[in-house]
């Protein structure tokens, strides 16, 4: 059992922990580079990568890692990356185990604590707590867990000592480990300046203290005492021994706690406690501890009365603790703790005893109208799209507002190009996956191959066809002289397909929630990389949107890997090549031209136009684009819904629903164009304005022609389909590019006017590709009747009956 834990912390309660595990690999997170924020953001990545290496366990213990630096500022954004990686671990299929050792963190890490505490306790699996009360009061803030254990803390080890009070001379109090303001160390130097003068008693506080305001108000308070020594600061491992050693009683004036490691410390040091009477200190040993109330007052007179203990009082105190630390021991622990981590694997999710919330008729209707897989998986799709969207209207707006334009037109380029070779470096392969992976007879084989060529052979052929494509366009022959540049291009170009192929599969398995789920959180990740980057400049561009598609893709692998069904006997690739490869080769070719116009049209633009002009019309086209996804995301499902049910079945629905949400979206987008194109700045409104209304209109038609490919290649009309991608291909690149020199707007009238010109022709084509197939069909009928010798009215027969 492969387990991750995050984060590692310098309490040997982890380590402890580890030891009494077995069977159970652990590994730390978070621990990528030396940069704390670039570990966080890479926690979606690691947690992909560690996933398809066999993890299947997440070990939470404290969320003080998920804060960001800047303070108040930047909880906020904590608290969203804190709820985007619980996202991340539950779309992963991983199992969340937490640790409660603090009900809320003892000092701010979230704009909202309380709330972050729901949201994670939603998302475990399993929350261990050390004592019930913490439950208690975790089911208090409305965090109640659907499943919980509780495990005690575990004893420190700890050397041999003297017993306490040998010297029968001063009484030494001792508060040893980390000083925060709920520990309630400004408490006992109250409660301790107000013992009389003649008790002959001393005090020690030992540990760092973070919180430099406190710790200047502890040496204002202890200035002018000589009977306390203050000793701030972290105390070497090899010192603490002799800390224990020298002191008689351990004081502990906690104000709030869920368990304590420092009590369990000083029992195993053999050292009586002074704790306040709170509910979680229930699980100490009582013949090893006095214990108060009534705050410092109650805390004063437990030191005066601790001041008289003599020797023998001291010394079974002492029995008492040593005898409690020896009680219990990490095997156990241990053990206890690998039980909850199969129960998590076995039961996910589970709510026991919780209550069932009935849906209305409304909800119902809702239900089932969800469970229609078109309905579902294109919602999801579209959903997607519309997030996907938000993300790239925020990237685009922020590149726009920070970056020069020539740099965003420049970016445009490399994007385009980015696509353009990832179609080529594809080979065909995601349009096998949605055809025939759900139908495979070794569909884990199939994904691992179709991975593998696109990552190894694409990549080959991507990286020469930039060498070939570079020194056509402007400043293509100084690139090809940056070797730096040209394999950051190549290594996205591979991502980028290999990202593509793992959508495929994702939407043939049916896992449209899962790639949502890593789009956004790639999405995420590119916005929000690219405002520090802004220094590097059109290099930071270029990273803010690689470093944002490689997670997506990661987390695109982690997520279907688990969704493919397993089998006995592994199918050989050598078979799975043969069986595929011609489909894929057909596919391969209509997928590349049929990406032409979409990638070399932005290429027309900066080679006719220049820079500038690619930038607006970029974002035109960026925007107008979105459009787009509505008929290709219904068109994906209803393909591979095609392979399950019949293509005839739901076509209707798709039509229907592709126009209802088309049209709306056209007519907002034609008449806010200005104001749209505004938030990128007023050069963009000014100049793409006009652009982006008519290519809004071109999607109408363009909806059409996406109808027109699903049907061809769902029924396996491959030739029409390679043709009808190429005919389109030539009527848009030749018509943008004859009209790109009057003006983008002549250019959007160019595409508009070829998508209309490729619908025409692909009516034509369905009409000529059925009829003959349908001829085709008739024929083998009756050649095969003929060869059998059989009547074909005794088939209509058998068939009737």
């Amino acid at each position: 059992m492969k387990v991750l834990v995050f984060p590692r912390d310098s309490n040997p309660y982890q380590e402890l922990l580890h030891s009494g595990l077995p069977g159970v690999s652990v590994r730390y997170l978070g621990e990528l580079t030396p940069s704390h924020t670039l570990n966080l953001l890479l926690l979606p990545a690691e947690l992909a990568v560690r996933r398809l290496t066999g993890a299947r366990i997440v070990h939470l213990h404290w969320v003080w890692k998920f804060a960001l630096p800047g303070g108040d500022r930047t909880r906020r954004l904590a608290q969203w990356w804190f709820a985007a990686v619980l996202g991340v671990i539950r779309l992963l299929g991983l199992r969340l185990v937490w640790t409660a050792h603090n009900v809320l963190p003892h000092r701010p890490v979230f704009a909202d604590d309380t709330a972050a505490r729901r949201t994670l306790v939603r998302h475990c699996d399993l929350v261990i707590a050390h004592h019930s009360t913490a439950l208690d009061r975790l089911a208090a803030l409305g965090a109640e867990p659907s499943r919980a254990v509780v495990i005690p803390h575990g004893p420190f080890p700890a050397p041999p000592i003297p017993p306490p009070g040998r010297s029968g001379g001063v009484r030494t109090f001792l508060f040893f480990g980390r000083i925060e303001p709920y520990k309630g160390v400004e408490d006992l130097l109250a409660a301790f300046a107000a013992l009389p003068a003649e008790l002959d008693v001393r005090l020690v506080v030992a540990g760092a203290c973070p919180n430099a305001a406190l710790a200047a108000r502890l040496e204002a308070s202890a200035l002018g005492d000589d009977r306390v020594e203050l000793r701030i600061g972290r105390v070497p491992d090899a010192d603490v021994a002799g800390l224990f050693a020298g002191s008689d009683v351990v004081v502990l004036p906690f104000r709030e706690i869920t368990t304590s490691g420092s009590a369990l410390l000083a029992l195993a040091h053999g050292r009586p406690l002074i704790v306040p009477g709170l509910p979680a200190m229930a699980g100490l040993p009582a013949a090893a501890l006095a214990s108060y109330r009534d705050g410092a007052g109650g805390l004063t007179a437990a030191l005066r009365e601790a001041a008289g203990w003599d020797a023998a009082r001291l010394a079974r105190m002492s029995g008492a603790a040593l005898e409690h630390a020896a009680g219990g021991g990490w095997t156990e622990i241990g053990r206890a703790t690998r039980n909850g981590y199969a129960t998590a694997l076995r039961d996910p999710g589970a709510r026991p005893g919780g209550r069932v919330r009935r849906l209305s008729h409304g909800g119902d209707r809702v239900r089932s109208f969800f469970r229609d897989v078109l309905v579902r998986g294109t919602f999801l799709l579209l959903l997607n799209t519309v997030l996907l969207a938000a993300g790239g209207f925020a990237f685009f707006t922020l590149a726009a507002r920070n970056y020069p334009v020539a740099a965003v037109g420049w970016l445009t380029a490399v994007t385009a190009t980015v696509n353009l070779l990832s179609t080529i470096a594809s080979l065909g392969l995601p349009t096998t996956l949605l055809r025939h992976l759900v139908k495979s007879d070794d569909p884990r084989r199939l994904a691992a191959i179709a991975v593998t060529a696109v990552g190894a052979i694409g990549g080959v052929l991507a990286l020469v066809s930039l060498l070939v494509l570079a020194p056509l366009l402007p400043g293509g022959p100084e690139l090809i002289r940056q070797p730096g540049t040209m394999a950051l291009i190549t290594a996205m170009v591979m991502v980028t397909a290999v990202g593509g192929t793992l959508d495929a599969g994702l939407v043939a398995v049916r896992g449209t929630a899962a790639l949502l789920a890593k789009n956004v959180a790639g999405t995420v990740l590119k916005v929000g990389a690219l405002l520090p980057l802004v220094p590097l400049g059109f290099t930071g561009l270029i990273l803010a949107y690689g470093g944002g598609t490689l997670l997506a893709c990661l987390l695109g692998g982690a997520a279907l890997w688990p969704r493919l069904r397993r089998v006995a006997v592994r199918a050989r690739p050598g078979e799975l090549l043969r069986r595929y490869l011609p489909f894929s080769a057909a596919g391969y070719l209509a997928t590349a031209l049929g990406m032409l116009p979409s990638t070399v049209v932005p290429l027309e633009v900066l080679a006719i136009q220049g820079p500038r002009a690619a930038a607006y019309f970029a974002i035109a086209f960026q925007v107008a684009a979105f459009l787009s996804f509505i008929p290709s995301t219904s068109a994906q499902v209803l393909f591979a819904e095609a392979q399950r049910i019949s293509l005839r079945r739901y076509l209707r629905k798709a039509v229907a629903g592709i126009y209802g949400l088309l049209v709306p979206a056209v007519a907002v987008i034609v008449a806010g164009a200005p104001y749209l194109l505004r938030v990128f700045g007023e050069g963009y409104a000014a100049q793409a304005a006009q652009p982006l209304r008519v290519l809004a209109l071109a999607s109408l038609v363009g909806a059409g022609n996406y109808l027109v490919d699903t049907i061809l290649i769902s029924r396996d009309r491959t030739g029409a389909y390679v043709f009808m991608n190429g005919a389109n291909a030539v009527l848009v690149l030749a018509l943008v590019a004859a009209l790109l020199p009057y003006g983008l707007t002549a250019a959007a009238l160019g595409w508009t006017l070829a998508q209309g010109l490729s619908l025409l022709l692909g009516v034509g084509v369905l009409a000529a590709s059925f009829a003959t197939g349908r001829g085709a069909r008739v024929s083998v009928a009756d050649r095969w009747r003929r060869t059998r010798g059989r009547d074909p009215r005794s088939d209509a027969a058998g068939n009737a009956s």
